[in-house]
């Protein structure tokens, strides 16, 4: 008969070995490890300690996950993070973030991470290679408010210095990587009102981690872009880039982007979406951008009215189609105008109201439902669900509260080398 043994485990080999492998051997070891085996190898010694907390071994350790991501679109490393909201009060409805939850591509739980109580009153922005920024919660902004980035997985975060611009009516953030340099960017767009020219004028501030500081950049454009001041605004990160859906004056939809590499704004026209063959003087209304399969793509949703159409027209245009009703545009080829193109459209049936905030990387459409009741006794008015786009088939995701935003999120060591740790 035989016998079959287990393996021994890789930590009885490294403690065992420890004193008689290559230092070498063992960091190549160790960089290929999870992340909580890693921090829990930290105690075994100094030197493992010191090598462990280096910016080299850090961004190894993150780009073989990255690499090993790509080429397992399976692995579920990946995850979503899911922001939910709180409503405070009649009739003001305040959006909270309770805390941060972590999914694999099924959307079953992996992790969940309570927002620490050291960042009060915050928005998720967004998130790069297991880096969360979160931004004030108000919509003005002064200098008392402060921006995070925040690495969920070792407990770690760092406050950024005080902004340059100190007052705005309306502020909205993004947050990249910079693969070419291995840093990371926090844009901060901030949008007040002139007397003078009585429109919008945008300022922009980007700050960066290496440095640890901000500086002012020009937004030097044709036309005077302003930003939809409504909803959880923030930038949608692509093809190198950072994207904010915008307009100029009362009806012409614009994309303002920001290329992270050169920090350079340029605007993006939207497609003619008169395609959709709706009446004269009427127009689909974006409604968000996202990242459609590594792509930018937008979505309509709904339709607006010019002053001098007919409202009869319109009502009845209105009447006759289905309500809830949007498209999704893709960019095939990124700063391409003609490569605009309709994938699909998509009816909502027996629902007072859909909102988006995210699409995965397979494609689905993330949709907040607020349904019609079946019944007096139904309490859950609102149903979170994902769509795949190509077979409209959807998926109840069973969340209690209501999402705000998703964002991909994976595990790395990201600030380990020199950030606040939090206590607790």
């Amino acid at each position: 008969m035989s016998h079959t043994r287990e393996p021994p485990h890789p930590r009885g080999i490294l403690l065992q070995k420890k004193d008689h492998l290559p230092h070498d051997v063992v960091l190549n070891i160790l960089v290929r490890l999870l992340v909580k085996s890693v921090l829990r190898f930290r105690c075994v010694s100094k030197t493992w300690d010191s090598s462990i907390t280096t910016p080299s071994f850090i961004s190894t350790h993150l780009n073989l996950n990255l690499n090993n991501n790509n080429n397992n679109n399976n692995n579920n490393s990946i995850a979503y993070l899911i922001t939910p909201t709180i409503a405070l009060g009649f009739p003001f409805i305040i959006t909270i973030p309770s805390f941060i939850g972590s999914y694999d591509h099924a959307f079953n739980r992996i992790s969940k991470y309570p927002i620490p109580s050291a960042f009060p009153r915050i928005h998720l922005a967004s998130s790069c290679n297991g880096l969360v920024c979160l931004y004030p919660f108000a919509r003005a902004s002064t200098n008392a408010d402060s921006i995070y980035l925040w690495n969920p997985s070792i407990r770690k975060f760092k406050r950024l210095p005080a902004f340059l611009i100190t007052q705005s009516i309306y502020v909205s953030p993004g947050f990249a990587y910079q693969p070419e340099t291995n840093d990371y960017k926090v844009v901060k767009i901030s949008q007040m009102y002139s007397s003078e020219f009585l429109c919008f004028e945008l300022e922009a501030e980007v700050y960066t981690l290496s440095s640890n500081s901000w500086k002012k950049v020009g937004i030097s454009l044709t036309n005077k872009v302003a930003i939809f001041p409504f909803g959880d605004q923030t930038a949608t990160f692509v093809s190198g880039a950072l994207h904010w859906l915008g307009y100029v004056g009362a009806r012409h939809y614009v994309i303002l982007s920001f290329d992270v590499s050169n920090d350079k704004f340029e605007e993006i026209a939207l497609p003619d979406v008169q395609q959709q063959l709706i009446p004269q003087g009427q127009m689909a209304k974006p409604n968000c951008l996202m990242v459609f399969k590594g792509k930018l793509a937008f979505v309509t949703l709904d339709h607006l009215r010019f002053d001098h159409v007919n409202e009869g027209e319109y009502n009845d245009f209105m009447r006759s189609r289905t309500p809830h009703s949007c498209f999704v545009w893709v960019m095939g080829e990124y700063g391409v105008h003609e490569s605009w193109t309709k994938l699909f459209f998509v009816r909502f049936e027996n629902v007072v109201s859909v909102s988006f905030f995210g699409c995965t990387s397979h494609g689905e459409l993330l949709v907040l439902k607020r349904v019609i009741p079946m019944s007096n006794d139904e309490r859950r008015y609102y149903v979170t669900v994902s769509l795949d786009l190509e077979t409209l088939h959807e998926k109840d995701l069973g969340f209690q509260d209501a999402p705000r935003i998703a964002t991909t999120f994976m595990e790395s060591l990201v600030l380990l080398d020199g950030a606040n740790e939090l206590s607790g």
